[in-house]
């Protein structure tokens, strides 16, 4: 059981303080009338009858309050029908993503891009595989947009041991990933700077092609570049990534890896630089074709505010006519 309206449930707090007031009032009213001898006045009204009718007027007030807070329970059964795409989010969680040449972290800034997209697709399912060294799913498909939100909120570039970026890796493992009934709906959307140090993108894209995987790439960065840094486990910077000759090393946003992605799978390259990327890209997506997903039947709460509400009615009927 849970409340639609939740909020309208603190309402229920005025009954117990009416019952005080009732009480303090008829013990307050006993006084007087019994200091004024006026108690056989007083009792012209009888008592059975004053006690029914503040019975009647709270049980009216909390039937008022708790059909407003939209009770919810039992199972209602419906048939439900989809159409959509299958869209896996591939995050690069690499130590350069660290880089703050985007405010307050290429990371943070990936994170935002994805609540935003999700918030403008329509019924597609959604999974995130993330890659740094090596590349795992982290949500797997789902029309749960609360849950890969939940995933998403976790990011972190210690979310692997791997050091390095292996794009190829991650587009290999999301396109394996895909269910065979997906085939000419499927969607890789790729966030990342770009950099790939294992070679392996050339034949992941191959394999998407021959998949009908459309890919999407989203350069997360600048071409200028910034140093990487080292967070000590306070969370401040402690210093930057080094080479081996001792060098700060500068992570810069490949756009050519990432262009040629999409162009070969028939997709579409996006560069990070404000708010209307989302938007832009989720119309794209929007505008693809979509199969119908299976049917399904749907299990949700029933509204039973009827009940208190003629609970409601009830009461307020008793306390006008006593």
């Amino acid at each position: 059981m849970n409340f639609g309206e939740p909020q309208w449930l603190y309402g229920l707090v005025l009954v117990p303080v009416l019952v005080v007031v009732f009480l303090l009032r008829r013990s307050g009213v006993d006084r007087f009338s019994s200091e004024f001898k006026l108690n056989r006045v007083r009792h012209t009204l009888p008592l059975d009858r004053r006690f029914f009718r503040t019975f009647f007027l709270l049980v009216a007030l909390t039937g008022l309050f708790l059909a407003m807070s939209s009770p919810r329970f039992g199972v209602a059964l419906e048939q439900g029908e989809r159409q959509g795409r299958d869209v896996y989010l591939v995050v690069d969680v690499s130590r350069s993503m660290d880089a703050q040449d985007l405010k307050p972290s290429r990371l943070d800034v990936t994170r935002q891009l994805i609540y935003d997209l999700l918030a403008r697709l329509k019924n597609d399912r959604v999974g995130v595989i993330v890659f740094a060294g090596d590349a795992f799913v982290l949500c797997p498909l789902t029309t749960d947009y609360e849950a890969v939100t939940m995933f998403v909120e976790s990011l972190d570039t210690d979310m692997t041991t791997a050091y390095g970026t292996n794009l190829g890796a991650a587009l290999s493992l999301a396109i394996g990933s895909f269910q065979e009934d997906s085939q000419g709906y499927r969607t890789v959307i790729v966030f990342s700077d770009g950099e790939d140090f294992e070679g392996e993108v050339d034949r992941a894209v191959q394999d998407a092609v021959a998949s009908q995987v459309m890919i999407f790439t989203v350069g997360i960065g600048s071409v200028e570049g910034a140093p990487i840094p080292e967070v000590s486990d306070s969370g401040d910077v402690a210093g930057y990534k080094k080479d081996e000759a001792g060098e700060t090393v500068v992570s810069r946003l490949n756009p050519e890896i990432l262009e040629a992605i999409a162009e070969k799978t028939s997709g579409g390259f996006f560069h990070a630089t404000d708010n209307r990327v989302a938007m832009d890209m989720a119309e794209r997506i929007n505008q693809l074709s979509r199969r119908r997903l299976e049917e399904k039947g749907l299990v949700r709460l029933k509204d039973k505010f009827q009940l208190p509400l003629g609970l409601s009615v009830i009461g307020l009927a008793g306390f006008l006519l006593l």
